[in-house]
């Protein structure tokens, strides 16, 4: 009967209307100036606090112009890549033995129209583009808080590259 609550509670809070957040913490660089790992003009990459690897990055944009990946156009493309390399840069430093089977990286789903304006549940918990990179994950957190096996909550960046790509065939 307690599972049945937590589940229900569980449910219930989840965002099925759109949220804005008003204060995005990711745009307040006193809440993790400690915790940059590497920065350029246009990214930054910083350690999650909740890490579910060996290492734990988030690398997002600066701007706070996409809440999440589902806003991403095809003339974003640029960034997806350069949010890619700066992972590829970040491995190559900082774990370059690790065999490419034991990262997982991509993004939680985010706000998607169910029907008019009620939407599928919002997996993000900050509203500012943030890609997950995650060296030698933890089997439970894998499986169940970053899943790659169940495209309601995540994307991985090639398959956010393979939709860029179609959209730019629509064009």
């Amino acid at each position: 009967m307690q599972r049945m609550r937590a589940i229900f509670s569980y449910l219930a809070h989840l965002e099925w209307t759109e949220k804005k957040q008003k204060d995005c913490i990711f745009c307040d660089r006193t809440k993790f100036q400690g915790n940059i790992v590497y920065e350029t003009d246009t990214l930054f990459a910083i350690n999650n606090i909740s890490k579910a690897g060996t290492y734990h990055w988030l690398i997002m944009p600066k701007e706070h112009q996409w809440r999440d990946v589902e806003s991403l156009v095809y003339e974003d493309t640029q960034l997806l890549q350069s949010m890619i390399d700066l992972k590829k840069e970040l491995l190559q430093k900082h774990c370059p033995a690790v065999s490419p089977k034991n990262i997982h990286s991509g993004f939680h789903r985010g706000r998607r129209v169910l029907f008019r304006d009620v939407y599928w549940p919002d997996i993000i918990s900050i509203h500012h583009l943030h890609m997950h990179v995650i060296v030698e994950p933890r089997f439970w957190l894998w499986l169940f808080k970053y899943p790659s096996w169940l495209p309601l909550m995540w994307k991985s960046e090639k398959q956010i590259e393979q939709e860029l790509k179609r959209k730019s065939a629509e064009r």
